[in-house]
């Protein structure tokens, strides 16, 4: 938050009433497509409009640690940079990255990726608020999805409170809980006139570059320079847990899917309105 040294994080967590949820194992990025695929049609966008970095208070709607720094890491480091106010809204703790895992190894995972991400934050120079609900990692797919997104429009309405910008999962990026999280933050912006910013992470993925679903149409591109390119690549490198083999198994998220935020530019849809 303003007035805080780089790197400092500030979080807090929320009670938020669930019934069952269930896991669902999201696109295998193992055989997604290439980020070279993207490139040309990246390189065409028009620039985002100024002021960008938005002046905030800034909301980021975070289905999962990494996400954040995956799709606007830059913009929040430039963000921090200025001084704006930025909240970001953790969803999930992200215990379901390792399905395998017992119950004890997966409450430890939780514990260590909140320590990788006041890392990552700390490496990429994000000051920033971060508000834990601590929804069911999966949940918003299956029995539980209902609960699950009421879950969210409950703990996400009083953090747009006062904001000017809301960053979230484009409607159809692919995975169930970043599907939800853009509805109830879609739903939630159009309610009290905050101006929506929507981004990519799974679409890069499983998309066409020939033919997208992407609207691109109303897409922009935020170029970015060689110390924000660097801080957000060393925030990424602070998710161990997900970047590296471990267990015998290969990475969470393989090179292959990292390239794909290893640009140095971020794709945003607009929705209309100012940004500020």
């Amino acid at each position: 938050m303003v007035g805080r040294h780089p790197g400092d994080l500030v979080s807090r967590d929320l009670d938020v009433p669930l019934t069952g949820c269930s896991h669902v194992d999201p696109i295998d990025p193992v055989v997604g497509r290439a980020a070279r695929e993207w490139a040309d049609l990246v390189a065409s966008l028009p620039t985002v409009p100024e002021p960008w970095p938005p002046t905030g208070p800034i909301v980021v709607v975070a289905p999962h640690p990494d996400d954040e720094l995956l799709a606007v890491g830059a913009t929040l480091a430039g963000a921090s940079d200025a001084g704006a106010e930025v909240r970001v809204v953790a969803v999930t703790d992200g215990e379901m990255s390792h399905p395998h895992l017992t119950v004890d190894r997966r409450n430890q995972l939780t514990d260590r990726r909140l320590d990788e991400t006041v890392q990552a934050y700390e490496l990429a120079g994000i000051r920033a608020e971060r508000i834990r609900l601590s929804l069911p990692d999966g949940g918003a797919s299956g029995l539980g999805a209902k609960s699950w997104e009421n879950g969210l429009t409950v703990g996400l309405a009083p953090i747009l409170d006062g904001a000017t910008t809301c960053l979230a999962p484009w409607v159809d990026d692919g995975h169930p809980d970043h599907d939800a999280c853009g509805r109830v933050a879609r739903s939630l912006c159009t309610e009290t006139g905050v101006a929506l910013v929507e981004f990519l992470v799974w679409s890069w993925n499983w998309d066409n570059p020939a033919a997208p679903s992407i609207p691109f149409n109303r897409s922009v591109r935020f170029d970015f320079d060689k110390d924000l390119f660097e801080r957000k690549q060393a925030g990424i490198s602070a998710y161990s847990s997900q970047i590296r083999p471990e267990d015998g198994n290969r990475a969470v998220l393989p090179s292959r899917f990292l390239a794909h935020f290893a640009r140095p530019a971020e794709v945003f849809l607009l929705s209309g309105g100012p940004l500020s």
